[in-house]
C-alpha cells in the first residue's frame, strides 16, 4: 500500500537507501540516513519548543540541505513549512508573516537583509522562537546548530507521527492563485504525495537519478518537484544555493547529472554562455522546462541535449506538474503542446459558464484531482473562488485540448505575466506604487523580453503639482518589492485614463 504520509515514504527510502547519497552541496555528502538523523534531531527540537500539528514554521534561507531538512522535519511533527521567498524586501517578508503568523522563525544569517529582517522578525508578537541558520547565537536567537544537537525521544517522536493525517498541511507556498492576492496555498501529504507518485513513475525517477537542484525553496518547483521526487525515489540532489548559469554547468558535468530541470529564462542564460558546447552533458538522460511560455527555438535547443524531454503544465495549487508529455514524443509535439494530463488526474477545458468544451475549443484549464491543494490559509472565500463545489480547480490559464487529449496553452484569463520564472501580479505592484504620496495612480502592463519572458511595464499619473521622474519611481519599487516585479520600464503620464483603480480607460 502506498505511503500516505510523507514521513512514512521518506522513512522507506531511508530503510531502502540507506547508505546512498542523498545531497551534494558545496563540501557536505549526506547519505539518506544522514539526512534521516538530522531530521529526526530536527523533529524533536521543534517538540521541545511546543509545535503542534498546524503550527507554521517560518523559513527564509537559500537552497540548502537545510530547507530539505526543515520540511521532513516539519512533516513530522504534523507542522507546515512556509517558504519566505529569498528575493523579498522586509516590507513583503512582513505582509506575508502576518498572514501565516508562524510560531517559529529560522533565517539564513548571511543574507544580506539579515539584520534588518532578523529586528522585523522579532517584532513579531507570534514568533514564539528564532534560529539563525549558518550563523552565530545571537541575544534571543537560537542557532541551527543548537536544535541539531537535540537528542531524539523516539516514544515522543512516536506519538505524534501516529496522530498524522493525510491531509494535514505540510508546505505552504504564496500564490496570487486568479485573483492577485497573495494567499497561503496549504499543501497537504495527501496532495504532495498525489502529485510527486505521479511524476516519479512517468518519468521513471530511480536511486540512480542525480538531480541537479537550483531553483527557490519556497516554490513547488524546488521542493515538491525536485525535493520530493528524490525523497520518494531515493535519487541524489545536486544543490546549489544560487542560480548561477556558468557554475550550474560546472555542478553538472562534475557531479554526472542525469535530470536538468530549469524554466525558460535560466535555459536562455544557460545558452547564451559563450562556451556552452564544451561542457560534457553525456550524462543528463532528462531535459525539463516548465513554468513559463517557452519560445520555440529555446525549446529545441533543449530538447537537443537530452534523450528524453519533459515540456510539462503545472501550478503551484496542484503541487506541481499535471501535464506530461511521452518521454519519446517528437520535437514537435513538445513545440505545440504541454502533453496531456496524467491518469491519476483530469482535466477538462471550459467556457465562462463552467460548460466542458470539445476538443480544439479555447477556454479556462480546470483541473481536479488528489494533487488539487486543500485551501488557502484562512481564507475560505477565495478558495471558493479557486476550487469549485465539484472539486475542480480553475487555473485561471486558457488553452485547448486536441483529439489526444494534449494541451496547448493560448493565453490567461487572469491578470499575470511571468518573469524569469516568477508569476508576477499587476495588482501587487500597483497597490505598492499607489502608497506612494506623489502617485495619483498608475497601471501595470507587461512586454516581452528575450531573456526573462515577459518583464513589467508601469505608468503613473503623478499627483497634481507633483515632479516625478521614472528612476524615483523604479528606485521606489526596489525598496518594497522584490526585484523580479520592479517594472523593467516606467513612464510617466498625465493621461486621465489611467485611473486610481489601476485599470486604463477603455
Amino acid at each position: 500500500m502506498p505511503a500516505q504520509i510523507i514521513p512514512s515514504a521518506f522513512k522507506h527510502t531511508v530503510q531502502t537507501y540507506p547508505q546512498h547519497e542523498a545531497i551534494v552541496f558545496e563540501g557536505q555528502r549526506l547519505s539518506w540516513q544522514q539526512v534521516h538523523q538530522q531530521v529526526q534531531c530536527l523533529a524533536q527540537a521543534f517538540l521541545d519548543r511546543g509545535i503542534r500539528r498546524g503550527d507554521r514554521i517560518g523559513i527564509h534561507c537559500t537552497t540548502r540541505p537545510e530547507y530539505v531538512v526543515a520540511l521532513l522535519a516539519a512533516a513530522q511533527v504534523g507542522a507546515m513549512l512556509v517558504g519566505f521567498n529569498i528575493n523579498y524586501t522586509v516590507r513583503e517578508i512582513r505582509d506575508q508573516a502576518q498572514k501565516c503568523q508562524p510560531k517559529l522563525m529560522m533565517l539564513l544569517h548571511r543574507h544580506p537583509l539579515f539584520a534588518d529582517i532578523s529586528q522585523a522578525v522579532a517584532d513579531m508578537p507570534f514568533v514564539r522562537h528564532r534560529v539563525v541558520i549558518q550563523g552565530p547565537a545571537l541575544d534571543g536567537w537560537e542557532t541551527w546548530d543548537d536544535l541539531l544537537a537535540t537528542t531524539p525521544q523516539p516514544a515522543q517522536l512516536l506519538t505524534r507521527f501516529r496522530g498524522l493525517r493525510p491531509d494535514d498541511g505540510v508546505f505552504m507556498v504564496f500564490s496570487g492563485g486568479i485573483s492577485g492576492e497573495m494567499n497561503g496555498a496549504v499543501l497537504s501529504h495527501r496532495n504532495i504525495l498525489a502529485n510527486i507518485s505521479v511524476q516519479n513513475r512517468l518519468l521513471h525517477w530511480q536511486a540512480s537519478d542525480r538531480i541537479i537542484l537550483h531553483l527557490p525553496m519556497n516554490h513547488v518547483s524546488g521542493t515538491t518537484l525536485l525535493a520530493m521526487g528524490a525523497v520518494l525515489s531515493g535519487a541524489t540532489l545536486l544543490m546549489l544555493e544560487r542560480f548561477h548559469p556558468e557554475h550550474t554547468m560546472q555542478l553538472l558535468q562534475r557531479e554526472r547529472a542525469t535530470i536538468f530541470g530549469q524554466v525558460p529564462a535560466m535555459w536562455t542564460m544557460v545558452f547564451s554562455l559563450p562556451h556552452f558546447d564544451s561542457f560534457d552533458l553525456s550524462s543528463v538522460r532528462l531535459s525539463i522546462v516548465s513554468g513559463a511560455p517557452t519560445p520555440e527555438s529555446i525549446l529545441r535547443r533543449i530538447a537537443s541535449i537530452a534523450p528524453a524531454t519533459l515540456h510539462a503544465y503545472g501550478l503551484t495549487e496542484a503541487a506541481g506538474m499535471v501535464t506530461y508529455n511521452d518521454l519519446d514524443d517528437d520535437v514537435e509535439v513538445l513545440v505545440h503542446s504541454v502533453g496531456r494530463v496524467a491518469p491519476e488526474f483530469e482535466l477538462r477545458i471550459a467556457d465562462d459558464a463552467g460548460r466542458t468544451l470539445p476538443p480544439g475549443n479555447v477556454g479556462e484549464v480546470l483541473v481536479r484531482g488528489d494533487c488539487v491543494m486543500e485551501g488557502y490559509f484562512r481564507n475560505p472565500v477565495a478558495t471558493r473562488q479557486m476550487i469549485d463545489a465539484d472539486g475542480w480547480l480553475h487555473t485561471g490559464d486558457l488553452g485547448r485540448v486536441d483529439q489526444r487529449g494534449y494541451l496547448t496553452l493560448t493565453g490567461r484569463k487572469k491578470r499575470m505575466f511571468i518573469s524569469g520564472g516568477y508569476n508576477v501580479f499587476p495588482e501587487d505592484i500597483e497597490r505598492y506604487v499607489s502608497s506612494h504620496p506623489a502617485v495619483a495612480a498608475c497601471h501595470c502592463s507587461y512586454q516581452a523580453d528575450g531573456v526573462m519572458g515577459e518583464v513589467g511595464v508601469l505608468e503613473v499619473r503623478p499627483r497634481n503639482g507633483a515632479a516625478l521622474k521614472p528612476h524615483e519611481i523604479r528606485q521606489f519599487c526596489k525598496q518594497g518589492l522584490a526585484r523580479y516585479k520592479v517594472p523593467r520600464v516606467v513612464r510617466i503620464t498625465t493621461s486621465p485614463s489611467v485611473h486610481a483603480s489601476g485599470l486604463t480607460a477603455r
